[in-house]
């Protein structure tokens, strides 16, 4: 004979008033931790700020410019060509250039060339002193550099530029500020520092004088 087993019943165990709070508790410390996690998962996105751009400030005129160009001069004045290349220069300066009479006189200016930072020249500025001749634009204008001068194959130390726009490429039609973007951007390309092969002969001599004997070094002046 088999002998017949009863199955055991189990009790099961009422929750009580104590093990309800705990796990109350718990949950509650656990809340915090949880949060901390959502917001280190999930960071807030900050809302972009507006930028403004200050607009370019126009280029400063100086007294003198300012004098002569308030004057109205007829075609016919021999200086009537040169207030309208200042003029034209003051409203649309080219880069790293910029242009005033020196002093009284209207023929005589001065350009500074800012050198930008890609060049050997980086930060440095340079002066060149533009003289218009009587015969002005039949003849090229008197150009060349203040002291310091920059070293360069094409510049010599008393401030002359070997440069054929000068000379026996000058053209009526050029005028000072094409021939200030022409040095300035010799002085851009320059890939060393160093001086004009003659420069011990020529450094002696009166700066800015007239290039009609001149024999240029290469096409690059």
């Amino acid at each position: 004979k088999i002998a017949k087993t009863t199955p055991v019943k189990r009790k099961k165990k009422k929750k009580t008033a104590s093990s309800d709070s705990a796990e109350v508790v718990k949950k509650d410390k656990e809340a915090p931790a949880v949060a901390a996690a959502e917001e280190v998962v999930a960071p807030q996105q900050s809302k972009p700020t507006a930028t403004t751009t200050k607009p370019k400030q126009p280029a400063k005129t100086d007294a003198a410019s300012k004098k002569f160009l308030s004057n109205n001069l007829k075609s016919s004045n021999p200086n009537y060509r040169i207030q309208r290349e200042l003029k034209e220069f003051l409203k649309s300066p080219p880069p790293g250039l910029s242009v005033k009479i020196s002093g009284k006189n209207v023929r005589l200016w001065v350009i500074t060339l800012s050198m930008p930072d890609n060049s050997i020249y980086a930060g440095d500025k340079y002066k060149l002193r533009v003289q218009f001749p009587n015969d002005y634009p039949t003849s090229p204008p008197s150009v060349f550099f203040l002291n310091p001068t920059p070293r360069h194959e094409h510049v010599y130390t008393n401030g002359d530029i070997c440069l054929s726009l000068l000379g026996k490429d000058w053209r009526p039609i050029m005028t000072a500020q094409s021939i200030a973007q022409a040095i300035f951007s010799i002085l851009c390309g320059a890939q060393r520092k160093s001086l004009p092969m003659d420069n011990a002969r020529h450094a002696g001599n009166k700066p800015g004088q007239k290039q009609d004997d001149w024999v240029y070094h290469d096409d690059n002046c």
